[in-house]
């Protein structure tokens, strides 16, 4: 199995495209931390059994989540597209083991279930860990009508002693619909106003140019790497939890409408340019698909089925 390497590219320079990507939660940990090697040196493959009592508890709730996403992918594939067959890659590579389920059908065209685990530093945006655990949601209707979402949570706890539970969410439409944004963004609000969180403070990341005005993101969602980001605890983790359960069942509440709708052939213009620029974003914008995540990986799981030129 091929690995892939990032060009090389000094420490500064690597700084400065997280800086720029607002992935400053991220490297702030990193960089006050004396336990962690600046060369990425493997201070070991992270083991659960290494957490405290405590700390393996939270880890466990964390286990026990992602496996509760996972029947619900497989679960939403099955309603949506009448099965629950799909396709299974494992890139266990130096750094972190990758594993992909891709499902392919009418309703949902290509959808994806990803998880990692990391196995050493990858500086500056990706901490040394002593155990941690990363899952995402991808999916990219047939109909042209709803656009592509992309929903992650990120639980870690760092050999410097921090922890973070994060993750990212948004949604990237073709065509704009007026209601259907609404909706999902009222969504997100209200599950941040129950837990008492400014959900604008969440959405700066969003806002990034390469993002908002490249990407054409709806900004809607949130982004969880904000510093300083949230320490692992009961609370936090119910509320990245609701939030990210929340966003993807309004998701596919609007599908279950859209799904049977007719459409444009501007419509699908428009669903051809957003797959375009979503290709465009990882290729050439976004860090992590740029010098992280190996190409074999992303490409796997959330670039678009089809894409025009």
């Amino acid at each position: 199995m091929t690995i892939h390497h990032a060009p090389h590219l000094t420490r500064r320079e690597l700084l400065q495209l997280a800086g720029a990507s607002g992935l400053g939660a991220v490297t702030a940990p990193l960089n006050s931390g004396a336990a962690l090697a600046a060369t990425g040196e493997p201070r070991g493959t992270p083991m659960i059994d290494d957490l405290t009592t405590e700390q393996r508890e939270h880890a466990d709730q964390m286990l026990e989540l992602t496996a509760r996403r996972e029947k619900f992918f497989l679960d939403t594939i099955e309603r949506l597209n009448g099965s629950t067959e799909v396709e299974t890659r494992l890139f266990d590579l130096e750094k972190a083991r990758h594993e992909v389920s891709v499902a392919r059908g009418e309703v949902l065209e290509k959808a994806a279930w990803y998880t990692n685990q990391t196995k050493m530093a990858d500086p500056p945006y990706v901490p040394e860990a002593i155990w941690d655990q990363y899952f995402e949601l991808d999916f990219h209707p047939r109909t042209p009508l709803l656009g592509q979402l992309h929903a992650t949570v990120y639980f870690t706890y760092m050999a410097n002693g921090k922890s973070a539970i994060a993750g990212y969410m948004d949604y990237t439409p073709g065509t704009w619909i007026d209601e259907d944004i609404a909706y999902m963004k009222q969504t997100v609000d209200a599950v941040f106003e129950e837990h008492g969180h400014d959900v604008e403070r969440y959405r700066q990341m969003l806002y990034k140019d390469y993002h908002k005005d490249k990407l054409q993101a709806a900004c809607i969602g949130a982004a969880f790497y904000v510093p300083p980001m949230l320490e692992i605890n009961e609370v936090n983790l119910t509320f990245v939890q609701a939030a990210h359960e929340s966003f993807v069942n309004a998701y596919l509440e609007i599908l279950d409408r859209r799904k049977d709708q007719s459409f444009t052939d501007e419509d699908l213009a428009n669903q051809a340019g957003m797959r375009r620029r979503w290709l465009e974003d990882h290729l050439f914008s976004d860090p992590f698909t740029m010098y992280v995540v190996p190409y074999e990986v992303w490409s796997f799981a959330d670039a678009p089925p089809v894409v025009q030129f």
